[in-house]
């Protein structure tokens, strides 16, 4: 199969890799149709992500359909749409036993740690599959890893109704903020000096757009 590869810093290629084969009685093997390309992609291609092991095959926002499942798989089924939850815990440390997975001893992260989505298939246990409803795109299923730091900013914030949020830049991850901001009831500000994404932002919900050359009210 082909996958995008970043084999040292500053160096990618399309490489022909072995297909996955179902190995675990919970492993799930999906055909991947899209992944996102994140800042730490960037970061692992010019040398800046001090985690990754070269080569590596990068890409850890990943939607799919599934191809194959091993005989223990409840949870989905060949044919459904999937996203990643892209790290991999152990499940015995002190961390994981504290339902923080995130700082596991053993901690793994696919597209950093192991290879990741931008290949053809990809191979992960039943855990790490997560399945998404028939109206959700496949684009927009693989912007739901991105969108969950908007929902842990918005829980960890404890943002309740009728508060007033500031979200510093209108990019992928302020946009995520803004989204669960105004699900929860906030009225949002946003600002950035690209005034191109503030004006996305109000088109999708942001109240108060704020930048070095203006100042804007949503118009109700």
């Amino acid at each position: 199969m082909k996958a995008i590869q970043v084999k040292q810093p500053h160096q990618l290629d399309i490489v022909d890799t072995e297909r996955p084969k179902v190995q675990t009685e919970t492993d799930v093997i999906v055909r991947v149709t899209t992944v996102g390309i994140c800042g730490s992609d960037m970061h692992i291609y010019h040398g800046s992500n001090p985690f990754t092991v070269y080569p590596r095959v990068i890409g850890h926002e990943v939607a799919g359909r599934v191809e194959e499942t091993g005989a223990a798989v409840t949870n989905v089924k060949k044919g459904d749409l999937v996203a990643l939850e892209p790290i991999r815990s152990c499940g015995t440390c002190y961390a994981c036993k504290n339902d923080r997975p995130n700082v596991c001893t053993d901690l793994v992260v696919y597209g950093v740690h192991a290879d990741g989505g931008m290949s053809e298939w990809m191979r992960a246990d039943q855990r790490n599959w997560h399945p998404v409803e028939d109206h959700v795109t496949e684009e927009a299923a693989a912007l739901i890893e991105p969108l969950t730091i908007g929902a842990q900013a918005s829980f960890r914030g404890n943002i309740q109704s009728g508060d007033t949020v500031l979200i510093m830049g209108a990019g992928p991850t302020g946009i995520a903020c803004l989204l669960l901001a105004k699900e929860r009831g906030a009225t949002v500000w946003m600002s950035d000096f690209n005034t191109n994404r503030l004006d996305y932002a109000t088109s999708i919900g942001a109240d108060r757009s704020l930048t070095r050359e203006r100042q804007t009210w949503k118009k109700k």
